[in-house]
């Protein structure tokens, strides 16, 4: 396990979710299921680099239809968010995709809402 991942995981013990299923694709890249307390399940997908793009929120929207899941975190570890990125996810809005630099408290009204966080 990479210090990157051991930090992932104490930031969803923090944020107060259990992991369910964690699959890395790529080094810099992990999708996350997660359990929040009331039982909702959020699809997370964490990217480690500078700039974070609309490719990334696509491949978000597209494993959250695959999987019939409301809601779906992009999580910006170290990086931002392109302009892209960010038009990207408001016109996929649907998907109810939160775009973050941390992982929202579960059971936050932001990742309920499906609203567009990049601060």
């Amino acid at each position: 396990m990479n210090a990157t991942y051991a930090s992932l995981l104490a930031q969803i013990r923090e944020a107060g979710y259990e992991l369910v299923q964690a699959e890395q694709p790529r080094p810099n890249r992990w999708l996350l299921l997660l359990r929040a307390p009331d039982r909702e399940l959020v699809l997370v997908l964490a990217q480690q680099r500078p700039l974070v793009g609309a490719a990334d929120v696509q491949d978000l929207a597209e494993a959250l239809r695959l999987r019939r899941l409301p809601i779906g975190v992009l999580l910006a570890l170290g990086g931002r968010f392109s302009a892209e990125a960010q038009r990207t996810a408001q016109e996929l809005r649907q998907a109810r995709i939160h775009l973050a630099l941390a992982l929202p408290p579960a059971g936050s009204a932001p990742a309920r809402a499906g609203i567009l966080e990049t601060a």
